[in-house]
């Protein structure tokens, strides 16, 4: 799978590239940036979108899964510390993937969300502790976020 890491903490993000690689995806980008990773979105063909909602200290990681699905219908799973902006948006994103997770964490959410992604419903898979499922997410379930 092509995942676009977006990760403003350079080692966050490296520790991130080197799991998902472990487990046979692809990773495209970093990208620790809104600009950097529409860049890679429009050059790149992307499954899915990994998205740190704090970037540069600010929740703009939000607008930025919004962006990347309407223009370019790219899922995203939130991956952050930030919850309750999360829950608030959850419109925009499959899930959320809590800060702090284990390589293992991310590698089975990357694979349950694709799963989503493929139509496919993960039920008889446990999720991770720290994975939340937004089942208003918009493209899936047919509700769209006003």
């Amino acid at each position: 799978m092509r995942i676009l890491l977006i990760e403003d903490d350079p080692i966050l993000a490296l520790l991130a590239e080197i799991a998902l690689e472990e487990d046979g995806h692809e990773i495209i980008g970093p990208a620790y940036d809104v600009a950097g990773a529409l860049l890679l979105a429009q050059t790149h063909g992307i499954d899915i979108a990994f998205v740190d909602i704090n970037l540069d200290g600010h929740d703009e990681g939000v607008g930025l899964a919004q962006t990347l699905y309407e223009q370019f219908n790219i899922h995203s799973l939130f991956v952050s510390g930030q919850i309750d902006v999360a829950k608030a948006n959850s419109g925009y994103a499959l899930g959320l993937l809590s800060k702090p997770y284990s390589p293992n964490d991310l590698s089975r959410s990357a694979h349950i969300v694709h799963a989503l992604v493929q139509g496919e419903l993960p039920l008889n898979r446990p999720l991770p502790v720290p994975l939340k499922l937004f089942t208003e997410s918009r493209g899936l379930y047919g509700k769209k976020h006003e």
